[in-house]
């Protein structure tokens, strides 16, 4: 497995958690297309949260204008990978 792959996979798993168990996100309606918003019942303030608890586990920053664009569970994962390869 390359290394941005196994990233994408550390942080499909953490942001899952996250959603999971600080969210309240049922787990059976996690997937990697799912909408963050429509399918999972987010809100503004939960993607904060999120974001939030993934910045401080990854010691990645992400600016809310980054995140306003994303919808899926997979576009999350992409944006995090991205910060953070960048990082390393």
């Amino acid at each position: 497995m390359k290394g941005e792959e196994m990233e994408d996979t550390k942080l499909y798993d953490a942001l899952s958690e996250v959603l999971v168990t600080r969210l309240k996100v049922d787990a059976d309606q996690i997937t990697p297309a799912a909408d963050l918003f429509e399918d999972l019942g987010l809100d503004s303030i939960d993607m904060m949260t999120a974001v939030m608890a993934i910045e401080e586990q990854f010691g990645i920053e992400v600016s809310d204008k980054e995140v306003e664009g994303v919808r899926t569970l997979q576009e999350a994962v992409d944006l995090l990978t991205q910060k953070v390869t960048a990082r390393a």
